[in-house]
């Protein structure tokens, strides 16, 4: 599965490659200017799948260390709406809302991995969301910490799968989530980011009510 997630962005670059060799391509600048994004498209496809393996096996390893910052959550989460957002209007897929009650949402943590948790949970949620998608990111404060909420209006995850979800390369064996490439690794680097932080990871999930997954952070 890891090495047809590598291959997919390869062999469709190397084909657009010979594509726009032909030096008659120059006569259609829109079709060029398609190829182009696409190899764009591609590119930073492939790029999040290396990072994800690095980022697993330095967290394995023991080798990767937090740097931590004052960090303003609803800017992260301002700075993730504004990649998604344009997607799901561009594809009129669905619908991001975004709801930032939390008065007191400065954290201390590491600005990197912080930004990546928080855009895999959203990234899961549009995969796996209903038709039409509806995603929610909520902030508010509770018990002098702050709470991220992402929720979905999915399928909804059965209980038997609840416990394996966050798994190193689990991936849910059937519907519509079979069908969503991906490694398995997302949300086992987000519980391994949590924890390395001391932030509470938890989800809720019911068959055909959607997932909505929570992280209690401490200001």
């Amino acid at each position: 599965n890891m090495t047809h997630e590598f291959k997919t962005p390869i062999a469709t670059i190397s084909i657009i490659q010979q594509v726009i060799s032909d030096p008659e391509i120059t006569k259609n600048p829109e079709r060029l200017l398609a190829y182009s994004r696409i190899i764009g498209v591609e590119t930073k496809r492939l790029n999040e799948q290396v990072e994800k393996v690095l980022n697993i096996a330095k967290i394995e390893k023991g080798h990767f260390q937090l740097k931590k910052e004052s960090i303003d959550i609803h800017e992260i989460i301002a700075d993730i709406e504004q990649q998604f957002i344009h997607t799901l209007n561009e594809n009129g897929t669905g619908r991001l809302h975004i709801a930032l009650n939390a008065v007191n949402h400065i954290v201390w943590g590491d600005r990197v991995h912080l930004t990546n948790i928080l855009f895999n949970l959203t990234d899961n949620a549009i995969k796996y969301g209903g038709d039409p998608v509806e995603v929610n990111i909520v902030t508010h404060n509770e018990n002098k910490n702050i709470v991220i909420e992402v929720r979905d209006n999915g399928y909804g995850i059965d209980k038997k799968n609840l416990r394996k979800i966050f798994h190193k390369f689990y991936r849910i064996p059937t519907g519509r989530v079979h069908n969503v490439k991906g490694f398995g690794l997302g949300l086992f680097y987000v519980r391994n980011i949590c924890k390395a932080h001391g932030w509470k990871l938890s989800l809720e999930s019911e068959e055909g009510k959607g997932t909505t997954f929570r992280i209690e952070m401490k200001l």
